[in-house]
Protein backbone atom coordinates (compact mmCIF):
# COMPACT_ATOMS: atom_id res chain seq x y z
CA UNK A 1 0.00 0.00 0.00
CA UNK A 2 2.79 2.55 0.24
CA UNK A 3 2.79 2.06 -3.77
CA UNK A 4 -0.52 3.96 -3.24
CA UNK A 5 1.41 7.11 -1.56
CA UNK A 6 4.10 7.23 -4.56
CA UNK A 7 1.21 6.92 -7.05
CA UNK A 8 -0.71 9.84 -5.46
CA UNK A 9 2.81 12.01 -5.52
CA UNK A 10 3.62 10.84 -9.32
CA UNK A 11 0.16 11.74 -10.31
CA UNK A 12 0.16 15.36 -8.83
CA UNK A 13 3.28 15.97 -10.12
CA UNK A 14 2.68 14.29 -13.76
CA UNK A 15 -0.19 16.28 -13.94
CA UNK A 16 0.44 19.50 -12.98
CA UNK A 17 3.66 19.13 -15.83
CA UNK A 18 1.65 17.72 -18.59
CA UNK A 19 -1.72 19.57 -18.54
CA UNK A 20 -2.84 23.51 -19.37
CA UNK A 21 -1.60 25.76 -22.02
CA UNK A 22 -3.72 26.70 -25.08
CA UNK A 23 -6.60 24.65 -24.23
CA UNK A 24 -7.81 25.73 -20.68
CA UNK A 25 -10.51 23.80 -20.74
CA UNK A 26 -9.57 20.53 -22.05
CA UNK A 27 -7.20 20.77 -19.13
CA UNK A 28 -9.81 21.90 -16.41
CA UNK A 29 -11.95 18.82 -17.66
CA UNK A 30 -8.98 16.85 -17.23
CA UNK A 31 -8.47 17.56 -13.58
CA UNK A 32 -11.42 17.50 -12.58
CA UNK A 33 -11.39 13.54 -13.56
CA UNK A 34 -8.23 13.08 -12.08
CA UNK A 35 -10.14 14.27 -9.41
CA UNK A 36 -12.97 12.85 -9.09
CA UNK A 37 -11.07 9.32 -9.70
CA UNK A 38 -8.95 10.27 -6.58
CA UNK A 39 -11.74 10.78 -4.91
CA UNK A 40 -12.98 7.88 -5.99
CA UNK A 41 -10.54 5.88 -5.21
CA UNK A 42 -10.77 7.20 -1.32
CA UNK A 43 -13.87 6.21 -1.14
CA UNK A 44 -13.73 2.52 -2.24
CA UNK A 45 -10.43 2.33 0.24
CA UNK A 46 -12.43 3.49 3.34
CA UNK A 47 -15.23 1.50 2.50
CA UNK A 48 -13.25 -1.95 2.77
CA UNK A 49 -13.69 -3.05 5.95
CA UNK A 50 -13.83 -7.06 5.63
CA UNK A 51 -13.29 -9.77 3.09
CA UNK A 52 -16.52 -9.18 1.56
CA UNK A 53 -16.08 -5.36 1.20
CA UNK A 54 -12.41 -6.12 -0.51
CA UNK A 55 -13.99 -8.36 -2.74
CA UNK A 56 -16.49 -6.22 -4.39
CA UNK A 57 -13.92 -3.69 -4.20
CA UNK A 58 -11.42 -5.19 -6.64
CA UNK A 59 -13.16 -4.58 -9.95
CA UNK A 60 -14.03 -1.01 -8.73
CA UNK A 61 -10.54 -0.35 -8.11
CA UNK A 62 -9.36 -1.59 -11.67
CA UNK A 63 -12.58 0.55 -12.86
CA UNK A 64 -10.92 3.55 -11.28
CA UNK A 65 -7.22 2.66 -12.83
CA UNK A 66 -8.04 2.38 -15.95
CA UNK A 67 -9.72 5.79 -15.86
CA UNK A 68 -6.43 7.08 -14.65
CA UNK A 69 -4.48 5.45 -17.13
CA UNK A 70 -6.82 7.51 -19.59
CA UNK A 71 -6.39 10.50 -17.78
CA UNK A 72 -2.26 10.10 -18.03
CA UNK A 73 -2.64 9.15 -21.52
CA UNK A 74 -4.54 12.71 -22.12
CA UNK A 75 -2.33 14.34 -19.87
CA UNK A 76 0.51 13.85 -21.94
CA UNK A 77 -1.25 14.99 -25.25
CA UNK A 78 -1.92 18.53 -23.98
CA UNK A 79 0.83 21.37 -23.53
CA UNK A 80 2.25 22.67 -20.63
CA UNK A 81 -0.12 25.07 -19.04
CA UNK A 82 0.52 28.91 -19.12
CA UNK A 83 1.71 30.52 -15.67
CA UNK A 84 -1.63 31.20 -14.13
CA UNK A 85 -3.46 27.60 -15.15
CA UNK A 86 -0.34 25.91 -13.58
CA UNK A 87 -0.60 28.14 -10.32
CA UNK A 88 -4.20 27.43 -10.12
CA UNK A 89 -3.93 24.17 -10.35
CA UNK A 90 -1.03 23.62 -8.13
CA UNK A 91 -3.20 24.89 -5.53
CA UNK A 92 -5.79 23.11 -6.52
CA UNK A 93 -3.80 20.08 -6.25
CA UNK A 94 -2.26 20.87 -3.22
CA UNK A 95 -6.04 20.65 -1.53
CA UNK A 96 -7.20 17.79 -3.11
CA UNK A 97 -3.84 15.90 -1.87
CA UNK A 98 -4.98 17.24 1.56
CA UNK A 99 -8.58 15.68 1.58
CA UNK A 100 -7.83 12.39 -0.22
CA UNK A 101 -4.22 11.33 1.33
CA UNK A 102 -4.93 11.13 5.02
CA UNK A 103 -8.70 8.99 3.86
CA UNK A 104 -6.24 6.34 2.02
CA UNK A 105 -3.46 6.23 4.42
CA UNK A 106 -6.23 5.79 7.09
CA UNK A 107 -7.99 3.48 5.26
CA UNK A 108 -4.02 1.58 3.76
CA UNK A 109 -2.98 1.47 8.00
CA UNK A 110 -6.41 -0.29 8.96
CA UNK A 111 -5.89 -2.98 5.58
CA UNK A 112 -2.22 -3.54 6.45
CA UNK A 113 -3.21 -4.60 9.67
CA UNK A 114 -5.72 -7.72 8.08
CA UNK A 115 -3.48 -9.89 5.75
CA UNK A 116 -6.32 -11.76 4.40
CA UNK A 117 -8.14 -7.84 2.99
CA UNK A 118 -4.44 -7.26 1.82
CA UNK A 119 -4.21 -10.42 0.08
CA UNK A 120 -7.27 -9.45 -1.73
CA UNK A 121 -6.76 -5.70 -2.60
CA UNK A 122 -2.83 -6.66 -3.24
CA UNK A 123 -3.27 -7.69 -7.36
CA UNK A 124 -5.62 -5.07 -7.96
CA UNK A 125 -3.20 -2.48 -6.55
CA UNK A 126 -0.18 -3.56 -7.60
CA UNK A 127 2.02 -1.56 -9.99
CA UNK A 128 -0.55 1.34 -9.92
CA UNK A 129 2.19 4.08 -9.83
CA UNK A 130 2.97 2.63 -13.29
CA UNK A 131 -0.43 3.71 -14.84
CA UNK A 132 0.96 7.28 -15.25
Amino acid sequence: MRTMRMFLLLLALGLLGACGGGNNDAADQLFADMSENMRELAGILTGVTDEASARAAVPRIEAVREKMRDCARRARELPRPDAETEARQNAEMQALMEEVVPQIAAAQARIAQDPAILAILAPAMAGMENDL
